[in-house]
C-alpha cells in the first residue's frame, strides 16, 4: 500500500515569493474550500475545483507577464510528471525532446514543433498514468501560443490534480493541490521554480 506524507498542513507561503495581496487572498480562499474532485467531502456553498483553478489562472494573467507565468507553470508540471513517463518507459525520449524544444522557444528561436508532434503518435502504452503524463507534455506544444495557453494549463492541471499523471489513487490529492497553491502558483508569479517538485518519486 502506498502511503503519502502530508507536507502542507498550514497556509504558509514562503516570504521569498513576493506576490500581491490580491493573489494571496485568492489562494487563501482556495485553501479553505474542500473539493469533491480531490476526494474530499463536499461542504455547502463551495465552488468547484475548475472554478477556483480558473480564478487563480486569471489572477496570474493580470498583467503583461501573465503568459510568461503560464509557461513557467507548464514547465513545473512537466517536471513533476516526467518520472511517471520514465517509470513506464525508461528510454522514452519525449521529455528530453520537449525540454529541448522549451529551451529553444525561451531563447526565441524559430523552431517547429512538428518533430515533437510526430513522437507522440508513436506511443502505444495504454496505462492511464502514462497517457495522462504524456498529455501534460503534449499540452506544452500549445503553451507558447497566448490564446491557447490557459486552456492548455487547465488540461495539464486536470491530468495532474484529478488524474494519475503525478501519482495514482485518491490519497494525497489534497496535499498535491496544496503544493500547487503554496509553491507552484507563487513561484510562477515570480517567474521562478519551486524548491520542491511533487513527483511520484516523493511517494
Amino acid at each position: 500500500m502506498i502511503s503519502f506524507a502530508t507536507h502542507y498542513t498550514d497556509f504558509k507561503i514562503s516570504p521569498t515569493y513576493e506576490i500581491p495581496q490580491s493573489l494571496r487572498e485568492i489562494l487563501y480562499t482556495a485553501w479553505q474550500f474542500q473539493y469533491e474532485e480531490l476526494y474530499e467531502e463536499k461542504e455547502k456553498n463551495t465552488i468547484s475545483l475548475e472554478e477556483i483553478l480558473n480564478q487563480i489562472l486569471e489572477a496570474l494573467n493580470s498583467d503583461k507577464l501573465g503568459h510568461q507565468r503560464y509557461i513557467i507553470m507548464a514547465i513545473i508540471l512537466a517536471k513533476a510528471v516526467e518520472p511517471t513517463i520514465l517509470a513506464y518507459k525508461p528510454n522514452n525520449s519525449i521529455p528530453q525532446e520537449v525540454f529541448k524544444y522549451i529551451n529553444q522557444k525561451l531563447e526565441q528561436k524559430n523552431v517547429s514543433n512538428n518533430l515533437i508532434k510526430s513522437l507522440f503518435t508513436q506511443e502505444d502504452i495504454s496505462y492511464q498514468a502514462f497517457d495522462e503524463a504524456m498529455d501534460v507534455f503534449q499540452q506544452i506544444l500549445y503553451i507558447f501560443e497566448p490564446e491557447k495557453a490557459k486552456n492548455a494549463l487547465l488540461a495539464m492541471l486536470d491530468d495532474c490534480l484529478e488524474g494519475y499523471a503525478i501519482f495514482p489513487g485518491s490519497e494525497g490529492r489534497r496535499d498535491l493541490f496544496n503544493w500547487w497553491l503554496l509553491e507552484v502558483v507563487p513561484a510562477s508569479w515570480c517567474l521562478e521554480y519551486p524548491k520542491f517538485i511533487y513527483t511520484i518519486n516523493k511517494v
